[in-house]
């Protein structure tokens, strides 16, 4: 079926989202409608809906939400209410699934757009689509300041960005592009730590990340917490024969979890929560992230950049990739000697920036805005034709379908 012709239901659960949709789907010549999933089951569901549950990996879209209901809530997590209520969230994500099966049945759709897809409820709205055969088509906070990302792969490390830096050096251009940082408000007030004037010389900096979100939950191999993550930082910061290089670390904005347990435990471990952003990454030797945004801030912001976690900015020579507290050590030890291919650091942001991102945020959308998603939905954009190409020239030089983003 041509694009133009496409039926698109975009699907979401949060208001602002759902209102979202509706602007941009009054503002596009495709075909737009826009679902809400709060539309109480029993007006939808139908004997047959329940029947695709039978054909879909249930753990596989349970067990990331459990893993986060256990971090979030530890007494219920180790009481014995923890096995019904394991029990009563496999039966909502099947009933999940029938409705997302009814409501796209319902809106004749050829296509689904979802919010990022990695947790509930738009996984088993993804899940359903694609057991109706229904392309599905993913949108997130941009990975650069006033940006949106939309994606047909996938958001995060799913996304359909290639992974070799040789792919970016074509678009290499010693090119300014934005470098100003939005911060975060804050959700909660947290312990303040040492303020810009205290921060040391030599410092790595450490943005600490919500470990409830699925970027810790689903793409983060060997660092399942921050207290870990810390445990880590300890273990290694005594390794490293150079007592004037410090750690810093900033807790997440958006977390309502305080790290007050982590704070003055050593003396060349420092949090400062109250200093912005922006400046702890500039005044930094190096940026050690899971796989934060602040990783592409930071690229950005011309540091170099430690990656332990998977992420799409997880490209050796891009940034420098770490899977284990040895390698970890091994490059603290020389954190001063990061080798970073410059060429595919800069065509990898000018990729991201030129031809990746939506331009502006999705809080505050525009006709740039409206004209970018109308081509990438269409496939249509510059995007499209370079991961077309890249693609296929892939498949002729090594006669396999290019795999996922992997993290060994």
């Amino acid at each position: 079926m041509i694009e133009q012709q496409k039926k698109y239901t975009l699907i979401a659960r949060g208001s602002s989202h759902i209102r979202y949709f509706k602007q941009f789907a009054a503002r596009t010549s495709l075909n737009i409608s826009v679902a809400s999933f709060n539309v109480p089951w029993f007006l939808l569901i139908k004997v047959r809906h329940w029947e695709f549950t039978k054909h879909i990996d249930i753990d596989a879209l349970v067990n990331p939400h459990l893993l986060k209901k256990a971090k979030k809530h530890k007494k219920l997590h180790h009481s014995f209410a923890w096995p019904l209520y394991e029990k009563v969230s496999r039966w909502l994500t099947k009933l999940d699934i029938a409705k997302s099966t009814a409501l796209i049945e319902k809106e004749n759709s050829d296509v689904v757009g979802v919010w990022n897809g990695q947790k509930q409820p738009s996984s088993s709205i993804a899940a359903a689509a694609k057991a109706l055969k229904k392309e599905v088509v993913y949108f997130e906070n941009g990975l650069f300041p006033n940006s949106t990302t939309c994606d047909w792969s996938g958001v995060n490390c799913e996304n359909s960005l290639p992974t070799t830096k040789d792919f970016y050096k074509q678009f290499y251009e010693n090119k300014a592009l934005p470098c100003k940082l939005v911060p975060r408000k804050p959700v909660c007030e947290k312990a303040c730590g040492v303020k810009a004037n205290a921060l040391p010389e030599r410092y790595i900096f450490v943005p600490f990340q919500v470990e409830t979100d699925s970027q810790i939950i689903s793409n983060s191999p060997w660092i399942r917490s921050m207290g870990q993550y810390y445990q880590h930082l300890l273990n290694v910061i005594d390794k490293v024969d150079d007592p004037t290089l410090h750690i810093v670390i900033k807790e997440h904005p958006s977390d309502s979890i305080r790290h007050d347990n982590l704070h003055n435990k050593h003396e060349r471990i420092l949090f400062a929560n109250y200093c912005e952003t922006q400046e702890l990454i500039e005044r930094s030797l190096a940026v050690m992230t899971v796989n934060s945004t602040v990783g592409v801030e930071s690229l950005l912001l011309d540091k170099p950049v430690v990656v332990l976690g998977r992420a799409c900015y997880g490209i050796e020579g891009v940034t420098k990739l770490v899977r284990n507290e040895t390698e970890m050590l091994e490059v603290m030890r020389n954190i001063e000697l990061l080798a970073v291919d410059t060429e595919a650091r800069c065509g990898y942001l000018n990729f991201m920036y030129n031809h990746y991102v939506i331009p502006t945020t999705w809080k505050n959308i525009d006709s740039r805005h409206v004209e970018a998603l109308t081509k990438r939905l269409l496939k249509q954009d510059a995007m499209a034709h370079y991961i077309s190409h890249y693609e296929n020239r892939e498949m002729m030089t090594e006669n396999v379908v290019p795999t996922k983003r992997q993290f060994a």
